[in-house]
């Protein structure tokens, strides 16, 4: 049986949260409301919360209010304008988690400062040396069918993992590139990549999009698998859109602490070249 106690600390701590919260007309926006719903419900049927989750929101958003409240405000208004948008709603929270993460290093003196980067893109991050890293936010989702009460589960395919389809993390990437205009400027630029649903969390989706795919080669006389992994030939990055992309940094669901790196190899070549030609 569950220690009704710990429900007892779980709505204490949020009661504390939402008391405190410097940004009170948030709290009563449909995405607030779902989350909140959500986050008590895990509790009560003992599923494990993951760091997208309503006590983070409202934690995060309250850190970035003290450390920078303009930005805070920002982030508010982009949540009132996408109410009841919850993909754009996810976009935005996505970036109050990358931005969060980095105001502890501030403190710590790890780096210099950060801050919404407003028209030049999502997040800039400034190095104790006085150089910047700018990040390009953006969360995936897969949009699954939902299965009428009563029916059962429905089969679905998930192109997020591929190359050439609209809802590959590739052609997303591209899209960035080609439709905003971002990551362009011969800068230190990153893609911040969220895999924001369980079906496409891990490194496959991304590394498999990113890459030509994940190739099995069979000797055909044994049926034995020879050699198996990702081909990084015809990569993103060989694509001349992608020619001041210095990486790209992904996670899943909302765990920005457990981001992997994605190096583009030919970033310092395209820099090198571009220093002789000026």
């Amino acid at each position: 049986m569950k220690d009704r106690k710990d429900d007892f600390v779980v709505s204490d701590a949020i009661t504390d949260l939402e008391q405190a919260f410097p940004l009170k007309d948030l709290l009563v926006l449909d995405y607030f409301s779902r989350h909140r719903e959500g986050y008590y419900r895990c509790y009560e049927e003992g599923w494990q919360v993951s760091p997208r989750n309503y006590y983070n929101l409202l934690q995060y958003l309250r850190e970035i209010y003290d450390y920078r409240e303009e930005d805070s405000r920002t982030f508010a208004k982009a949540l009132r304008g996408s109410a009841a948008d919850m993909p754009n709603s996810d976009a935005t929270f996505a970036e109050i988690i990358v931005y969060r993460y980095y105001i502890r290093l501030a403190y710590e003196g790890i780096i210099k400062s950060v801050q919404l980067g407003r028209q030049e893109c999502d997040v800039i991050v400034e190095r104790l040396d006085g150089s910047g890293a700018y990040l390009e936010v953006f969360s995936i989702k897969p949009k699954l069918p939902v299965p009428a009460p009563g029916e059962r589960f429905v089969a679905y395919s998930i192109m997020t993992h591929t190359q050439d389809a609209m809802a590959s993390v590739r052609q997303k990437l591209l899209r960035k590139i080609h439709e905003q205009n971002q990551m362009t400027k011969p800068r230190d630029n990153y893609a911040v990549i969220e895999l924001n649903d369980p079906s496409i969390a891990g490194d496959f989706a991304v590394l498999s999009s990113l890459s030509s795919g994940y190739k099995v080669m069979i000797d055909k006389t044994t049926m034995k698998t020879v050699d198996a992994g990702y081909d990084w030939t015809g990569s993103v990055f060989e694509n001349e859109a992608t020619r001041h992309l210095k990486g790209v940094i992904f996670f899943d669901l909302g765990d920005y602490e457990s981001r992997r790196f994605i190096h583009n190899p030919f970033f310092q070549k395209v820099a090198a070249i571009e220093k002789t030609l000026t």
